[in-house]
């Protein structure tokens, strides 16, 4: 009787232990309410500033005021830098990349930076290297990739690789190493460090698939959008395969800080009222482990919807509605 009432507390105390270890679980949906894991999501929505979701209590909070005369912006991969892209009066072939503190906005240094083609276009749209010591800027009408550091120096100044020519708006994403991946005759590819040379990571057989594709922190898997929903792949392009499934379509995809996760953007209706966004997509959280996940609110209970913090899920079970761009850090 006395082994088994020991065996009984030593039960009980493990069971406490448990249920403490998965409140303070670092994972989407693992603790208490609210709970969307490691890091912030920054939205920045059409004209408005940018905002900052809190993921460890969901909390959000207005970080940048809106700003006009620029519509570029990231924020670096330890999430304690941010850029946005200003148009300084009267020069408009020049750009002003503001960087700042995510804490509270403050000022870190503006970089003045010229197109190198000398027309009439601002700079690219801004990325922040993974070391934090450089930007990427996106192609524009006149200028391809190129590559400043912080003091607005042109490190690279690409106009494409062999044969193709960067097009506007082309979509540019650095991978953790310092590379960037990016889209030429439809297939993905990576430039080497120096940005010198770029070698092809993996065909993409949609035509829908613009060129967006991310890296996860740690290096090992690459995501993107593609016939209308999320697809997972090793960082060497093997294992190309999708992970979301819906009626409609799921875009955007971003990997938490621990590589973990992936946020995307799913769900297209009406928001909820007063959000004020009109039809928007909506931010939800999928395992980045290759497995495939109904998004869907209610169909797979491994999928988290993201809902602020004071808030309740709509009666479709939708939370924060998103129009325009994001970022996990």
């Amino acid at each position: 009787m006395r082994l088994s009432f020991c065996l009984l507390i030593a039960l009980t105390f493990v069971g406490l232990a448990a249920c403490k270890k998965d409140n303070n679980s670092d994972s989407p949906g693992g603790g208490s309410n609210y709970n969307y894991g490691p890091g912030a999501v920054f939205i920045k929505q059409g004209t408005s500033g940018i905002r900052r979701l809190d993921m460890p209590s969901g909390v959000v909070s207005q970080l940048v005021p809106d700003w006009q005369g620029g519509a570029g912006w990231d924020i670096s991969w330890d999430g304690k830098t941010g850029v946005k892209q200003m148009d300084p009066t009267g020069n408009a072939a020049s750009s002003d990349y503001v960087l700042f503190n995510t804490s509270d906005a403050s000022v870190i240094k503006t970089i003045h930076y010229s197109a190198p083609s000398g027309d009439d276009h601002d700079g690219g749209l801004p990325m922040i290297s993974p070391d934090g010591s450089m930007l990427a800027l996106g192609p524009t009408l006149d200028d391809g990739l190129v590559i400043i550091d912080l003091n607005g120096r042109v490190i690279k100044n690409l106009s494409g690789y062999g044969n193709y020519d960067f097009k506007y708006l082309d979509p540019i994403n650095w991978a953790p190493d310092n590379t960037i991946l990016f889209k030429m005759n439809g297939a993905l590819y990576r430039t080497s460090k120096d940005f010198t040379r770029a070698s092809k990571v993996k065909d993409i057989p949609f035509t829908d698939w613009r060129g967006h594709a991310v890296a996860s922190p740690d290096g090992k898997k690459i995501a993107l959008s593609a016939g209308n929903h999320i697809w997972l792949m090793n960082a060497d392009g093997s294992d190309f395969h999708v992970i979301t499934e819906s009626s409609q379509q799921e875009t955007k995809p971003s990997f938490s800080p621990d590589s973990k996760y992936l946020a995307v953007l799913a769900n297209s209706r009406a928001s909820s009222p007063g959000d004020g966004f009109g039809t928007a997509a909506h931010l939800c959280l999928v395992p980045a482990d290759g497995q495939l996940y109904k998004v869907y609110p209610g169909e797979d209970n491994r999928v988290v919807q993201v809902v602020e913090n004071g808030r309740q899920p709509d009666t479709r079970g939708l939370g924060i509605a998103v129009v325009g761009d994001f970022v996990w850090r």
